[in-house]
Parts: C-alpha cells; sequence; structure tokens
C-alpha cells in the first residue's frame, strides 16, 4: 500500500496500472508525488459526498458504472480488432492508392533536397564553409560534415530523402528573402543575424501543387488504408458484439 484515504486504499500495483493508462512517468518521482496527491483528493472528496449526501453519492457510482460499460465496449471492440485486423499491405496496393489518389496529396510547400547548416557567428571555420557547403565534391560534404560535429547548433542534409522546406527552415530568420526564388533558383545561399549565420544549399525540389513522390508517401498512405480497414471492422464488430455479449448472460428485465 503506498496511499490511503480512511478505509480507501491504493497499492503500488494498482497506481502502476493507471499511471501507465494515463501516460504519466514512471521513473519520475515528482510525477508519483503528482499522481498519489491526486488519488488522495480525489478519494477524500469521494468520501465527503457519501458523508455529506449519501444520494447524490449513489448517483455518482451509478454514473461511473454507466461510463464503465462504454469503457468495455471500447476495449471489447479492441481486443476483437487485433485478432481479425490484417495489418499487411503489398507495395502493389500501395501503389495502386497512390495513383488513385495522387490529386489529394497536393503539395501546399516545397519539398526539397538540401544541405542546411547553422553555426555561430565569427566561428574560425565560417570562411571553410562558404567555400564547401556548395558540394562541388565528395571532399566537400566531408569537411561539411566535420565542421558540423564540432560547431553546428543544427544541421541537416540527406540527398536520399524529401523534406519540407518550411520544416527545413523553421530556425532560419528568412523574412527578408524570397522562399520561392530560394527554391525555385536551387540556391546556394549563406547569410547572418546577431547570432548565427546560416549557410542554405537547395539541391533539388518539387514544385507546390504538385503530387510528392510515392516514396515520401508510402507511410501515409499505409496508415490511410489501414485506418479504413480498421474502421470498415470496427462498424462489423459493434454491430455484432452487444449482441453476441448479452447472449452470453443471464439478463433480466422486470418491467
Amino acid at each position: 500500500m503506498i496511499a490511503s484515504v480512511d478505509n480507501s486504499e491504493l497499492t503500488e500495483s494498482d497506481a502502476v496500472i493507471i499511471m501507465e493508462h494515463l501516460g504519466y512517468n514512471l521513473k519520475d518521482k515528482k510525477e508519483w508525488e503528482l499522481f498519489i496527491n491526486q488519488w488522495t483528493e480525489q478519494e477524500a472528496l469521494r468520501l465527503e459526498l457519501a458523508d455529506k449526501d449519501e444520494l447524490k453519492a449513489k448517483l455518482v457510482t451509478m454514473r461511473s458504472q454507466a461510463y464503465s460499460g462504454e469503457l468495455s465496449k471500447y476495449y471489447l471492440e479492441e481486443l476483437a480488432l487485433a485478432q481479425k485486423v490484417d495489418t499487411s499491405i503489398s507495395e502493389k496496393e500501395l501503389l495502386s492508392y497512390y495513383k488513385k489518389h495522387k490529386q489529394e496529396f497536393a503539395l501546399q510547400d516545397y519539398l526539397v533536397k538540401a544541405l542546411y547548416i547553422k553555426v555561430p557567428k565569427g566561428v574560425q571555420v565560417e570562411k571553410d564553409l562558404r567555400e564547401h557547403y556548395v558540394l562541388k565534391n565528395d571532399k566537400d560534404l566531408s569537411k561539411v560534415n566535420s565542421y558540423a560535429k564540432l560547431y553546428a547548433e543544427n544541421f541537416y542534409f540527406d540527398d536520399e530523402q524529401w523534406i519540407y522546406f518550411t520544416e527545413l527552415v523553421k530556425d532560419i530568420p528568412l523574412q527578408d528573402y524570397n522562399k520561392d526564388n530560394i527554391v525555385l533558383n536551387r540556391t546556394k545561399t549563406y547569410f547572418s543575424d546577431d547570432e548565427f549565420t546560416y549557410f542554405l544549399n537547395i539541391i533539388d525540389y518539387k514544385l507546390k501543387d504538385s503530387a510528392p513522390p510515392f516514396e515520401f508517401l508510402k507511410q501515409q498512405i499505409r496508415e490511410i488504408i489501414l485506418s479504413a480497414r480498421i474502421n470498415s471492422l470496427r462498424e462489423d464488430i459493434g454491430s455484432k458484439l452487444i449482441k453476441i455479449t448479452k447472449s452470453k448472460h443471464d439478463i433480466k428485465i422486470n418491467l
């Protein structure tokens, strides 16, 4: 037992179950203290109402039981779904969905392949970075990687993966620059503010209003297809669950 209010007790094992369900960090002592304080407050309030107004306390219990039925229905559906849903989705199915729904994925932002490095203003390698961030040869990338490990506040480079332009430059002060020109001209630029120097090299881009590449959307499409399967199954399971469950229990109604 780790807490009690009068005759109501909270065991550690019960606390773990509830805390995990509510998203508490079990390794954080402060989170334990917060949860236990909340539990003791709620129990004290429940017992106080039972002492002051028995009818209202009974209503609280009845409403809790009504909610527990809805919650039980949810967990029973989840159990049934876990047994029935097919989570395997073939490459052919993903590609078919992509071709049929391309326009639905039209870009609201540029996709780019790029190099970005942010270094404190005035570092000794700033001059060298101006030479190497343009990536004219393999040695340039090696140099930039080395400098990034030592000096960079932020660094990004992946010539295989696409990234949204706004995500790439979220910590760059671009207010005074034409973002469209930066992307469309595959700009290699650098500029400074009071604290940092920013190096940006746009290697490739995808236009706004065009469909992103299939590879970029695969995970999103997988989630869409799986969600549709689950929703379809949930409707089927939900309509049968109550009927099947009621048939297993001795239910009597006296009006």
